[in-house]
């Protein structure tokens, strides 16, 4: 026997290389431990940078060798055996046999247990070189590979720990997943493994990473970037991803591995940051991401509906119905069953592809209106630059439409008070003529038919009336330019309550004082003064009383059940006005309200129409106006400083 014994060399990248044991098994007559001229093979492979082993006994331990050639003088059962043992102890082992023994049940055999190579005699030295040549160089491939495959896999381990990883067949079916991106995505690794990739890719990424398979990974680039993988329930997860491509020795790529970090929280914090940015909004604020999905409000929206988070916010169903602005008239925006996400969604997408182009407009259930005009900002996504998040501001311009309805208002009560002032005028002209016809009928008749003076009677209460009524539409249209000046308070409550007679006698009974009220009730004009603008006076107390009139004509009681009390009180400092009714009260969330703006396009559904203006009035006469839940209705209490004559000093 002889053994070769060979040193490692390195090569240029400094590794060292493979060893190659070869074992060459002969029964040939040796010679001295020398090969003679009967076995010319074992010069051939001592030539070969290996660790070669010249015997003549057949092997027992298999596990290091890793070129087995046998050159028996006879072909029995021991060397089929021998060969079938080392491939069950040592796979990779290659197997050569030269025999000058012929016939297929040889052949058979050799196939059988696995001969790499059977050569058969006479044969050239040279041609046993080549063979071995081929089968040393499959056997350091085999080495380094799996030297490779064990490098990887300590470094998946480690990178397992920490990481998330996928890898995958060149064609994109996962080969295997670490636990921690199972558990991040919410899936068994039994469920992904056999699955396509992209499956738990965001679709957006798509064509993008089959574009990076196909062309980039394919010329040796590695991709570094931004994905987002999809969880079993369907959130989307942001990672910072590194692709790459394992190839064979033939540069063919086996496997696509990808490593990612969760980026979960850098991505929280962006978004904290972006909640911090639309907090500071004086405005209904909604942020939106690329998909146009809607992601978070601000906090004075959660505050104005009452939620503490965005998800209960979002899941919740509207109870206000947003309209748009549009040439035909209001168009609804809302529908049955949608979510407050699915309105703003709605609205974002219609005011972003220009189907909104007007203000948008809030109502309730009593048909308040709020109005609003849109605005969209967007910023860039700090992590993945080609996208942008969307702010989308409501602007609220309710306060400019109440104004401007205030000048129509105050427009047409002007127009009104000139019509009322131009009729009065014209009305009192032939009532002058009447009345002093009638009493010259009357002087007629009182010599030459006295029985029919006591029809005079409901004659002249009839003028009478009808000059009362005059005279309060001509105070309540008021004259001239508006000046504070000492007004009697008891008046200004009789004249609005003989305008507002015509309505009110049908639908309920007023008590002032608990007297009942009637058009031929006279006012005190020595009653307790304050300074002001009478007819102003006089529109507040006309406001207070139809709106209790409005919520009468809304309910179901009975005529014979409703009642409207006016208690008008004064003391040294103040007048005191009480008035109250058993319409059934104003719902608790709209007391706080009351005195804002309340118009609809119905007057007759909606609730506190003319406060606003109540209230302003009263302000300006330095007073105060406050309302209340008493007795199944409302009370309005209005407080006014007592005006007080100076006397002389002399």
């Amino acid at each position: 026997m002889k053994k070769n014994n060979v040193t490692l060399q390195k090569n240029n990248d400094g590794t060292m290389t493979e060893t190659i044991k070869i074992v060459y098994v002969t029964d040939w007559v040796l010679g001295d431990n020398k090969l003679s001229n009967t076995d010319p093979f074992g010069e051939v492979l001592l030539e070969f940078d290996a660790d070669v082993s010249i015997q003549n006994a057949l092997p027992h331990n298999f596990e290091e060798i890793d070129l087995l050639i046998l050159h028996p003088m006879e072909m029995n059962s021991a060397i089929f055996e021998t060969i079938s043992h080392s491939k069950s102890e040592n796979p990779a082992i290659k197997t050569v046999v030269i025999s000058s023994a012929h016939g297929s049940d040889l052949f058979l055999q050799a196939i059988d247990v696995g001969v790499d190579k059977y050569l058969l005699k006479p044969l050239l030295p040279s041609a046993v070189k080549k063979v071995s040549e081929r089968l040393i160089r499959q056997s350091l491939e085999a080495k380094q590979a799996q030297k490779a495959f064990k490098q990887i896999n300590l470094m998946f381990g480690a990178i397992s720990k920490t990481s998330l990883l996928i890898r995958m067949e060149e064609n994109g079916l996962i080969i295997e997943v670490n636990d921690l991106l199972c558990r991040l995505l919410g899936y068994q690794s039994e469920m992904m493994i056999g699955s396509h990739w992209m499956r738990f890719v965001e679709r957006r990424f798509w064509i993008f990473l089959r574009t990076l398979v196909r062309e980039r990974l394919k010329s040796g680039d590695i991709y570094r970037g931004i994905i987002e993988f999809i969880s079993v329930k369907g959130d989307l997860i942001t990672v910072d991803s590194t692709i790459y491509a394992i190839r064979n020795q033939r540069g063919e790529i086996e496997e696509i591995v990808c490593i990612a970090q969760d980026l979960s929280e850098v991505n929280r914090a962006i978004l904290a940051s972006m909640e911090q940015l639309i907090d500071y909004e004086p405005s209904l604020t909604v942020l939106f991401n690329h998909r146009y999905e809607a992601i978070l409000v601000n906090q004075k929206y959660l505050d104005l509906i009452g939620y503490e988070r965005n998800d209960d916010f979002f899941a919740s169903s509207p109870t206000r119905t947003w309209m748009a602005e549009t040439s035909e008239g209001l168009e609804p925006i809302n529908f049955d069953g949608c979510t407050r996400r699915e309105v703003l969604e709605s609205i974002f997408r219609q005011v972003h592809n220009g189907e909104i182009q007007g203000r948008v407009v809030l109502e309730n259930r009593h048909q308040n209106k709020e109005y609003y005009t849109l605005h969209i900002s967007s910023m860039p996504n700090p992590m993945i630059p080609s996208e942008e998040y969307y702010i989308l501001y409501f602007i609220d311009v309710t306060p400019i439409e109440r104004m401007k309805e205030d000048r129509i208002n105050d427009a047409k009560l002007m127009s009104v008070g000139r019509l009322a002032a131009a009729i009065t005028h014209e009305i009192n002209t032939p009532i002058t003529y009447i009345k002093g016809n009638l009493e010259l009928l009357q002087w007629e008749c009182e010599d030459k038919i006295p029985e029919v003076l006591p029809l005079f009677e409901p004659i002249q209460e009839g003028i009478s009336r009808i000059e009362s009524i005059v005279g309060s539409m001509y105070e309540f249209a008021g004259t001239g330019k508006e000046e504070m000046k000492p007004c009697n308070i008891h008046m200004t409550l009789i004249y609005a309550l003989r305008i507002i007679m015509n309505r009110s006698k049908h639908i309920v009974q007023i008590l002032m004082n608990g007297e009942i009220f009637s058009l031929s009730s006279a006012y005190d004009s020595n009653s307790c003064m304050t300074m002001g603008i009478s007819n102003r006076l006089e529109q507040v107390w006309i406001i207070i009383l139809n709106n209790a009139l409005d919520e009468f004509e809304k309910g179901t009681i009975s005529y014979e059940n409703r009642h409207i009390d006016i208690h008008f009180h004064c003391d040294e400092e103040l007048i005191t006005v009480a008035i109250s009714d058993n319409a059934g009260g104003i719902p608790d969330n709209m007391v706080e309200g009351i005195f804002d703006f309340a118009t609809s396009g119905d007057k007759k559904k909606s609730m506190g129409i003319g406060l606003n203006v109540a209230k302003a009035i009263i302000d300006k006469h330095g007073g105060g106006i406050r309302v209340s839940n008493k007795n199944s209705g409302a009370t309005f209490e209005i407080s006014l400083k007592r005006y007080k004559e100076k006397p002389d000093v002399v």
